[in-house]
């Protein structure tokens, strides 16, 4: 992937909120956007977790203010969007990151399980889209990383499927200033290291370069992180 220099991003005093920050994709996405200059607000259903990446933003040098925020949960987007505009008075982006995960077989996934699916990608993905749409007439950005292609037991595929929907949705209602796109990464997260290619993609999306980009779904091919040796293997190597 082409790397950009910092003033062509335009990303400098850019406020940016970033969900699910506290861990895997999210925790790398605010993590580079603060280093590329953008206030971050980082939002986590885990208030510790929301701000001990506040502070590694902060240690990078941007501005972090963090969030306790469970995006599947209307009344947390509400206040998260309105403290948002209570501390800064705008928004420019806004990255949401899904989270569910399934490792149950379709034909043992259990109706709980698959609502659970429901509320943690595909409503979250709907409201914090609808709150996108009050809080970004002006002008910005909406990235929704959705579940990996990995993922495929058919039930996260219907999920993957039904966020895209949001987002063709979406980018024909919103203003034409406001860029509504998705982000499909090859694989799970497994650390910033190795999952740079998505973290440059999503940081891309949200700049000056990405600019007239709308309702595109990019596919992003992650390298295989290095193999871990089993413990059997170490216990080999002993003499």
């Amino acid at each position: 992937m082409v790397e950009f220099s910092r003033d062509l991003l335009g990303l400098e005093q850019r406020i940016v909120m970033v969900t699910g920050a506290g861990r895997g994709f999210g925790r790398s996405v605010a993590r580079s956007y603060a280093r590329n200059g953008a206030t971050v607000i980082t939002v986590d259903p885990d208030v510790e977790m929301a701000t001990a990446i506040a502070s590694e933003v902060e240690q990078l040098g941007a501005t972090a203010i963090p969030i306790r925020g469970d995006m599947s949960m209307v009344l947390d987007v509400m206040n998260t969007f309105e403290k948002i505009e209570e501390l800064f008075g705008m928004l420019d982006g806004i990255v949401h990151v899904t989270s569910a995960e399934s490792k149950t077989p379709f034909v043992e996934l259990l109706e709980g399980e698959w609502y659970d699916l429901l509320n943690a990608d595909v409503k979250s993905s709907l409201y914090v889209l609808q709150q996108g749409l009050r809080y970004l007439s002006g002008g910005g950005f909406v990235t929704l990383v959705l579940p990996p292609l990995q993922r495929e037991q058919p039930h996260v595929a219907a999920i993957r499927g039904a966020v895209a929907g949001l987002i063709e949705g979406a980018t024909r209602i919103f203003p034409t200033n406001v860029r509504v796109n998705g982000v499909i990464p090859s694989r799970d997260p497994v650390g910033e290291e190795h999952d740079r290619p998505l973290v440059r993609v999503a940081v891309a999306l949200g700049s000056m370069v990405s600019e007239g980009v709308r309702g595109q779904l990019l596919e992003v091919l992650l390298p295989e992180p290095p193999h871990q040796p089993e413990i059997y293997d170490l216990l080999r190597e002993l003499p």
